[in-house]
């Protein structure tokens, strides 16, 4: 039985071949994705180890280095950026020749020194040393290896120091080791929500393809494996057959898509999913996971097969399906009402738990809800065709109806990755859009786009003087696209800490300038609040009677642009070159302050989007492979339908309202249910609703297009596949 049923499945004439094809190519698909999800949770524990000794600090969690041998270094690490890149920078000196080493690089670079990573070196050449290179003082003498780096584009330099330069400059602390503990990059409660979410919704979506791809032609095989029965055959040796078979050619899909994955995985690779990049290495495929899921699929889909079957009676005299097709019942509200109750009661619960064990128990509850949808979807369904039924006035639209009450879980099944998509970002995109509403508080002014600035109001920073800010705003005046420099200086003895007021002057021109304010004499010194200076705004502007500005030191400085990317950098970079040694922060850009303050939402976009790439991908060649498989089993009837006098136009209308009509909706259906489920997100994080912005809706309305244009493209051949020739022989 093994070797016939391994002969046909490679056997069987031309229709075989392409069905094995369809088959493999859909499993493959699958596998693929299946194995890159398993090498996603290594592949963030690389970075997190990689960026362990960036946490470096006087107390050490797990020293590197034993600090009873080591001697001091002095160490100062500040975030910068370029072209809307991270990059860190380390500044070092030892005191002694036993001071500890950091990874990926195997000595301390002298005073006048550097050692860059490859992608910032890449950067230092190409660019203008205006607007990178003359922020670091010195030559590069080493490059940084890749055990100090999250990925191949990681932008980091230790610059060199001598101990005198650095000592009691802000900032700067004395390590005698390095950190040698993973950086914890666990997400906040409400990240584990959105990674639980995305996580059940890649994960269904994958196995409908698989069983999509297995029962491919359902109809044509069953029709084989009763003539088999005509010969002889006993029913379970057809079971036997027909679960070889479809084994057989999801071992054909795994070994496509391990073979894909090989080939695709230095791609994946460059995949920015937290902020940097992988290197290929850090997707590393245990041969647990390779196991499961190398055998895992074909099980899966003999399982699928033998389902199949479950609905068919095999005589000798041939196929007759049972006739227990009824319209889908309520029973099947039940699964999704009970996993919207498990969801709303263990949420609250759950996000306020630690653990990986409560990240996979949030995924179980919310596959259930997702599976929940799956179930509900024949249901509603049957609805629809029962609507197209009743409001019908052509031929095609009736066929599509019946068709849909006939068989509902067989026209749900080839939308139901769809579905799920639509779901997943309705989910996401309202979270995304909530989290984005936060305004400014009431009296705050906003900096425009293109905005550079840098502050001197931490870590005990001095006020920079009034001779070096003089010569820093006249050379940031000399740099075309530079539109105003608001230099903000203070006549207090001290810098104001916490929430106290912190008042800075500045002339009224300069407001004006940057349409920061309308002040009434562009000559009046006034004052401004600068509390918020380093959250992208300040605060309410009024005349001040302080003696000229241009006597006074400086304690924050604000520069507007034209917003092209080579002012801002050649801005950044002259104010460093002027400020680095006595600024406890380096210069930021209005970009870089967003992203920071919405750290955890970009994280959350990033999952988002890439979970959606890959889902529409999933639905898409599922429901081609539906499409496909639903021509080849219906060619008969569709031939003889031509026969009678149907045109083959009005046959191409009957397959796209059968796709048409339930995928919109039950896609207004998920998109209703995606809402309320972010909705109770939100509740229990406490955060207000916002309706997604306009790009879900334009992303919504591209996936429905996607869909619809993937049924019309095929029902191309359905001219050639039910002519009459086809009616005469079958």
């Amino acid at each position: 039985m093994i070797r016939l049923a391994i002969l046909l499945a490679f056997a069987g004439g031309r229709e075989q071949f392409v069905r094995l094809v369809v088959t493999a190519a859909g499993v493959g698909l699958g596998v693929v994705l299946l194995l890159l999800a398993a090498v996603a949770l290594p592949a963030f524990k690389a970075h997190e180890a990689r960026a362990g000794w960036t946490d470096t600090s006087v107390h050490n969690v797990r020293p590197a280095q034993d600090e009873s041998r080591t001697d001091p270094l002095l160490w100062r690490m500040r975030d910068d950026g370029f072209a809307g890149r991270d990059l860190l920078r380390v500044d070092v000196a030892p005191l002694g020749p036993h001071s500890p080493v950091p990874p990926g690089i195997s000595r301390l670079p002298g005073p006048g020194e550097l050692a860059v990573s490859p992608a910032l070196q890449r950067l230092m050449v190409d660019v203008p040393a205006a607007q990178l290179a003359d922020r670091f003082p010195g030559r590069v003498v080493a490059t940084v290896g890749g055990a100090a780096l999250q990925g191949p584009d990681s932008l980091v330099v230790f610059v060199g120091y001598d101990p005198a330069q650095l000592t009691g400059q802000p900032g700067v602390i004395q390590v005698r080791s390095i950190e040698g503990e993973p950086r914890n990059a666990a997400p906040t409660r409400f990240g584990r929500v959105v990674i639980g979410i995305g996580a059940a919704a890649l994960l269904v979506p994958i196995l409908v393809l698989i069983g999509t791809a297995t029962r491919l032609a359902a109809a044509r095989r069953e029709e084989r494996l009763a003539a088999m029965r005509l010969v002889g055959a006993l029913p379970r040796q057809v079971r036997t057959i027909a679960a070889i078979e479809a084994a057989v050619s999801a071992l054909c899909g795994s070994a496509l898509g391990f073979a894909v994955f090989v080939i695709a995985r230095p791609y994946a690779a460059r995949i920015d999913l937290d902020g940097s990049p992988f290197f290929p290495s850090d997707l590393r495929l245990t041969w647990s996971s390779a196991a499961l899921v190398g055998l895992g699929v074909p099980a899966l889909s003999a399982v699928a097969a033998l389902v199949s079957l479950r609905a068919v009676q095999m005589s000798p005299l041939g196929v007759t399906r049972k006739a227990s097709r009824k319209p889908a019942a309520w029973w099947r509200v039940g699964p999704l009402a009970v996993g919207a109750f498990g969801f709303v009661t263990t949420l609250p619960m759950l996000t306020n738990t630690q653990g990986d064990g409560a990240l996979w128990l949030l995924a179980a509850v919310t596959a259930l809800l997702i599976l929940g949808i799956v179930i509900i979807g024949p249901w509603l369904t049957t609805g629809v065709g029962k609507v197209l039924i009743w409001t019908s006035r052509r031929a095609a639209t009736t066929l599509a109806g019946h068709r849909l009450t006939a068989d509902p879980s067989a026209s749900f099944r080839s939308i139901s990755g769809l579905v799920l998509t639509v779901f997943l970002v309705t989910v996401i995109s309202a979270l995304s859009a909530s989290t984005l509403a936060g305004l400014p508080d009431p009296g705050r002014i906003m900096l425009p786009p293109g905005t550079v600035g840098t502050d001197f109001a931490d870590h005990n920073a001095v006020p920079l003087s009034a001779d070096r800010t003089n010569a820093l705003v006249a050379q940031l005046h000399t740099i075309p696209g530079v539109t105003a420099v608001v230099d903000l200086r203070t006549n207090a003895g001290s810098v104001a800490r916490d929430n106290d007021p912190v008042r800075v002057v500045t002339r009224c021109a300069n407001l004006r300038a940057a349409a920061l304010a309308d002040c009434p004499d562009p000559a009046a010194t006034v004052s401004v609040d600068a509390r918020g200076l380093g959250g992208g705004d300040v605060g309410d502007v009024r005349v001040d009677t302080a003696a000229a500005t241009d006597s006074l030191p400086m304690l924050g400085l604000l520069v507007t642009t034209d917003a092209r990317t080579s002012v801002i950098e050649s801005v950044r970079t002259a104010i460093e070159a002027a400020t680095n040694d006595d600024a406890p922060k380096l210069p930021w850009t209005l970009g870089e302050l967003k992203g920071q303050n919405n750290h955890q939402l970009d994280l959350m976009t990033r999952i988002g989007n890439t979970v959606l790439l890959v889902t529409l991908v999933i639905a898409g060649f599922s429901l081609a492979v539906s499409v496909a498989g639903g021509l080849v089993e219906r060619k008969r009837p569709f031939a003889l339908l031509r026969l009678a006098g149907m045109r083959s136009r009005d046959l191409s209308r009957v397959l796209i309202v059968e796709i048409a009509a339930p995928l919109i909706g039950i896609a207004a259906t998920s998109v209703l249910f995606g809402l309320a489920v972010a909705a109770d997100v939100l509740r229990v994080n406490h955060m207000p609703w916002e309706p997604p912005g306009s790009g879900y809706w334009w992303t919504l309305g591209a996936g429905l297009a996607t869909a619809l244009t993937v049924a019309l493209a095929a029902t191309i051949p359905l001219r050639r596949i039910t002519s009459l020739e086809t009616a005469r022989f079958e």
